[in-house]
C-alpha cells in the first residue's frame, strides 16, 4: 500500500479547523498518520500552506528512500520483506514495553511472591542498581540491546572502581539480566531476551583450599579457650560437619540427636541430616547441656530471612581464632576440609555428595584427591585428648 498524507488544512489562532475556503488561514496543519511516522500520529503546524506540502513531499521521500534502502539491505542477507515482517511480528512486544525501572521492580516483586531469599532478594536490588543507573530507570526495555549490555558488562568494576569485575562476577551479572529479560518477554513487554546469546567469559579452575591436619590442631587448640566459647561449637560444626557459613545462624543444639545433625535450613533449601564423626560429638560432648542455637552472639536479634549479621560476627570471631592460631583461613576452607578428609576416608563418591550437600560432579572435581586416606586418619585422631589442651573446652 502507497504511503500518503492528506492534503494540510487551514486552521485559526485557536486551531480549529476552518472549513469555509473564503475565510483566510491563519495557520497550516499537517496530520502526519502513525503509517509514516511509525509510532503515533503527529500534528505539525506550518506558517503557509507550501511549506506544509513541502515537509509532506520531503517526508515520503525520505520514506521512500528509506524503504529502498531497506529492501536491499534485506536483499543482502537472503531475505525477504515478508519474512522480515514475519520476524519482526514475532519479536515485537504483545503488550507494549514498560519502562526499564517498573520491570526491575515487578521481577522482584515475582521473586518475593515465588519465596526467594532476602540475601537474594538483596543481591537483584545491587545489581538492579548498577543496570539502572546505566541505562536509566525510565528506558523502555525494549529499546536496550545485547550490544549495549555487552558494553555495560565490559564496564563492570569490582569492590575496587579501578580494578575491572572478575569473570565469575560477570558471570552472575548475566545470569540476573537473563532472568529479567526472560521475564519481560514472558509479560509482552518484549519480543526475545537479548541476553540470551551474551557470551560468558571462562572461569579459571580454582583449586580447593584444604587446611593441613596439623593447621587444623593448631585451630582447635587456640579455638578451645574459653574466651572463644561462644563460637567454638559453631566452628567445630564447620570443620568436621562441612556445614555452610549461611548454615550457622539457623543450628540449634536440639537439631544434634544421636550421630546426626539435622539442618533445617540449607543453600538448596532441603533438609539434610549430616552423620558426625566420632571427633566432633567428643569435641561437642562439653557443651550438649547448652540450649537454643548453637552460636548466638549476644545484642543481635535473630531473623530467619536475613542473618548476614550474625554470618559477619561470626566471620569476625573466627578471624579472631585463626589470628591467635596464626593459621591462614582462606574462604570457606572449614567446609572444604571437612569435605575432603570425610571423600579422602570413606572413598563413597555418592555418599559424599550427599553428606555434603552437594553433587557427585562437584566432589568430584573439586574435592576428590585433594588429601589422602592417611591425611584423612590424621584429621580425624584429632580428638581433645590428642590436641594436649591445657583446659577443658567450655569451661
Amino acid at each position: 500500500m502507497k504511503n500518503t498524507i492528506r492534503p494540510p488544512v487551514k486552521i485559526d489562532k485557536a486551531e480549529r479547523v476552518i472549513s469555509d475556503p473564503a475565510v483566510r488561514a491563519h495557520r497550516w496543519r499537517l496530520n502526519v498518520p502513525a503509517s509514516i511516522t511509525g509510532r503515533r500520529k503527529e500534528r505539525k503546524i506550518f506558517s503557509s500552506e507550501a511549506k506544509a506540502k513541502e515537509y509532506a513531499s520531503s517526508l515520503l521521500a525520505a520514506l521512500d528512500d528509506a524503504g529502498n534502502n531497506f529492501i536491499e539491505r534485506l536483499r543482502q542477507r537472503g531475505m525477504s520483506v515478508t519474512e522480515a515482517l514475519e520476524y519482526a511480528l514475532r519479536h515485537a512486544p504483545s503488550k507494549g514495553s514498560v519502562p526499564l525501572g517498573k520491570a526491575c521492580e515487578m521481577f522482584i516483586a515475582s521473586r518475593k511472591d515465588d519465596n526467594r531469599s532476602s540475601r537474594y532478594i538483596a543481591n537483584l536490588n545491587s545489581q538492579f542498581k548498577d543496570l539502572k543507573e546505566e541505562f536509566g530507570s525510565d528506558t523502555m526495555v525494549d529499546t536496550i540491546s545485547r550490544p549495549k549490555l555487552e558494553i555495560f558488562l565490559k564496564g563492570l568494576t569490582g569492590k575496587d572502581e579501578d580494578v575491572p569485575a572478575s569473570p565469575k562476577t560477570k558471570i552472575n551479572y548475566i545470569i540476573t539480566i537473563t532472568a529479567l529479560f526472560n521475564f519481560a518477554v514472558e509479560e509482552g513487554w518484549r519480543g526475545e531476551n537479548p541476553a540470551a546469546k551474551l557470551r560468558r567469559p571462562a572461569l579459571d579452575e580454582v583449586l580447593v583450599a584444604v587446611l593441613t591436619p596439623e593447621e587444623v590442631k593448631l585451630l582447635l587448640k587456640e579455638g578451645s579457650k574459653p574466651e572463644f566459647s561462644d563460637v567454638f561449637p559453631a566452628i567445630l560444626i564447620q570443620l568436621f560437619a562441612g556445614a555452610r557459613r549461611s548454615e550457622i545462624p539457623h543450628l540449634e543444639w536440639g537439631y544434634i540427636r544421636d550421630r546426626y545433625l539435622r539442618l533445617e535450613r540449607t543453600k538448596v533449601r532441603k533438609k539434610r541430616p549430616v552423620e558426625l564423626s566420632e571427633t566432633l560429638l567428643e569435641w561437642l560432648a562439653p557443651f550438649r547441656d547448652r540450649r537454643g542455637r548453637i552460636f548466638s552472639p549476644e545484642d543481635i536479634e535473630f531473623g530467619p530471612k536475613d542473618t548476614r549479621n550474625i554470618e559477619d560476627i561470626y566471620a569476625l570471631r573466627l578471624l579472631r581464632v585463626a589470628e591467635g592460631a596464626k593459621v591462614a583461613l582462606p574462604r570457606n576452607v572449614l567446609r572444604h576440609t571437612a569435605i575432603t578428609y570425610r571423600d579422602a576416608f570413606t572413598g563413597d563418591l555418592p555418599g559424599s555428595a550427599s553428606w555434603a550437600g552437594s553433587s557427585t560432579r562437584v566432589i568430584e572435581q573439586h574435592y576428590r584427591g585433594a588429601a589422602t586416606k592417611d591425611d584423612a586418619l590424621k584429621f580425624y585422631a584429632l580428638t581433645p585428648g590428642a590436641v594436649a589442651l591445657t583446659h577443658t573446652p567450655g569451661a
